[in-house]
């Protein structure tokens, strides 16, 4: 094999980022059942979940118009009702949403929530659709 052959098989096998792992490991596990229509990015950020009295913290694995995915937090029962609260990176926009647990606990290790979002002031739409669509078009979407 050529010395330039094997220079490119090299980058076609190079490792993923941590980012690409778990977007291909979304995908297989959800392929068939995915109910989002909105893009979605992964994303790696904390964000502030209220409900009730309690605060949590929680770490978003992807983000879209309509919901936030939490991949290694212990949920809540389905129909939760939540407040979130978040920066975007890389911008200004602090955001906040009411959201409902749609989906919640993996049967391979109890994590993970899924949260649609309810009430979005049309300003904090406007801010992670365009967050959204400039990770799209600078790596794709996380489907």
């Amino acid at each position: 094999m050529s010395k330039q052959r094997r220079h490119r098989d090299r980058r076609l096998t190079s490792n993923p980022t941590a980012a690409e792992r778990r977007d291909a490991a979304r995908i297989d596990r959800r392929k068939g059942d995915d109910r989002r229509t909105d893009v979605r990015v992964a994303i790696d950020l904390w964000m502030e979940e209220v409900r009730g009295d309690e605060v949590y913290f929680r770490r978003s694995c992807d983000l879209s118009e309509g919901g936030v995915f939490f991949d290694q937090s212990i949920p809540h029962a389905v129909g939760t009702k939540v407040t979130l609260r978040f920066g975007l990176p890389g911008t200004d926009a602090s955001v906040q949403v009411r959201g409902e647990v749609v989906s919640a606990a993996r049967a391979t290790d109890g994590l993970g929530m899924g949260v649609k979002f309810t009430e979005v002031r049309a300003d904090d739409r406007a801010a992670i659709r365009k967050y959204v669509d400039a990770i799209v078009a600078r790596r794709g979407p996380a489907r």
